[in-house]
């Protein structure tokens, strides 16, 4: 995804608020579990693939498709912030997030689906009673999504003179994805791509003292589309990247009220 200052006009405008509204300024640090929504992988072969004697030939442009089923992560993340006058917060978030992939299924090649196919079809050797089948192949846990990135946010407090106080928000940044596919060993495509990216929240804080807070928060967040090119077959491909996370932090804050 290319950028455009409207991209980088939007991530400014949530620091636009004027320093005299600033009443407190603090630091936190939290951590938690990542929960991957399932990706509809989409893509095109970029070349054509010659007939074979027993599999016919795949043209460029034919259509790929096929479904990832991730497992559940982890993900931590660091926070400075600025809490101003009338509940608002606005704070500037660092992340770190990886997942494991429990399998792929449902392959489509020019919408057909090849999950019930000799391997062979996609390797172009020969076909064997040995053989095991795409979707067998396909079927593996192997290979990781990892992404990092930063957020621009914007909370606000709903109780933020109390001792316990919820709060939503949400945000927008960038994020670099590498998503790594390797079923049953098999190197099917490995790269890494920049999206804008978003997030939504809600949470609460409880306050222990003036210069500790515990909170817990979750999230939805959308970190793009991640296009890149496979290695075991001539095409690209576009990978969703979608999660909730539940997460626990610490919060320090720093003078003001």
């Amino acid at each position: 995804m290319k950028f455009t200052p409207l991209h980088f006009a939007a991530l400014a405008a949530v620091f636009s608020v004027p320093s005299a509204a600033f009443a407190q300024t603090y630091i936190g640090v939290s951590g938690g579990v990542t929960l991957p929504s399932d990706s509809k992988n989409t893509g095109t072969f970029t070349a054509n693939v010659p007939a074979t004697a027993t599999a016919g030939a795949i043209p460029a442009d034919t259509s790929l498709a096929w479904d990832t089923d991730f497992k559940n992560g982890y993900n931590i993340s660091g926070q400075f912030g600025y809490r101003l006058d009338g509940g608002l917060r606005i704070e500037a978030e660092g992340f770190y997030q990886r997942h494991g992939i429990k399998g792929h299924s449902n392959l489509a090649v020019g919408g057909a689906n090849i999950d019930g196919a000799d391997v062979s079809v996609l390797t172009r050797g020969a076909p064997a009673a040995g053989n095991p089948t795409v979707g067998t192949v396909l079927n593996s846990g192997i290979g990781s999504v990892k992404s990092y990135g930063a957020f621009a946010n914007m909370y606000y407090d709903l109780n933020p003179g109390g001792s316990f106080s919820p709060y939503v928000g949400g945000g927008i940044g960038i994020a670099r994805n590498t998503v790594d596919f390797k079923p049953s060993n098999v190197n099917v495509g490995k790269g890494s791509d920049t999206n804008l990216a978003f997030q939504l929240g809600a949470g609460a804080t409880y306050k222990i003292s003036p210069s500790f807070e515990l909170f817990g928060q979750y999230n939805y967040r959308d970190l793009g589309k991640n296009k890149f090119a496979l290695t075991l077959l001539p095409a690209n491909l576009e990978v969703e990247t979608k999660q909730s996370l539940f997460s626990l932090g610490v919060r320090i804050p720093f003078g003001g009220k």
